[in-house]
């Protein structure tokens, strides 16, 4: 288990919600409720590894390639049977990373969890899916 992105010392603190326990940021399990609870409603078809499209509006970085427009990342979450709960936690360490800075990054920008932000155009995807709804 990694350090909260806080700084605080509870690093085995984790979110509850039903039968699930979280491994990451309480901003992050707020901002991506409505994913979270649709990929529980669905999880024999989804299965325990979940992708989320980071929502960041136009706060997003630039891709390298400018002509790309605006970066878009994806984390994946894990699943794991634990003894009293379904534990979920980032995929990959590169996850767990992503979610700390885009989760610092928000805060740090004043954006509160619920907010919906206007996703930047990207020329590379012929239509922009509605990211997140549920």
């Amino acid at each position: 288990m990694g350090r909260r992105p806080d700084g605080g010392e509870n690093e085995k603190k984790m979110i509850r919600m039903g039968c699930w326990q979280f491994d990451v940021p309480d901003y992050f399990v707020a901002r991506y409720f409505s994913e979270i609870v649709a990929w529980a409603k669905n999880f024999q078809k989804i299965g325990v590894i979940k992708s989320i499209v980071l929502r960041e509006g136009y706060y997003s970085e630039s891709s390298p390639d400018e002509e790309q427009g605006a970066e878009l990342i994806q984390v994946k979450l894990i699943a794991k049977r634990g003894r009293k709960f379904v534990e979920v936690a980032a995929y990959r360490e590169r996850d767990r990373r992503n979610i700390a800075n885009h989760c610092q990054k928000m805060r740090d920008l004043g954006i509160p969890p619920g907010a919906k932000l206007i996703e930047p155009p990207r020329p590379w995807i012929p239509f922009m899916p509605e990211i997140g709804s549920a």
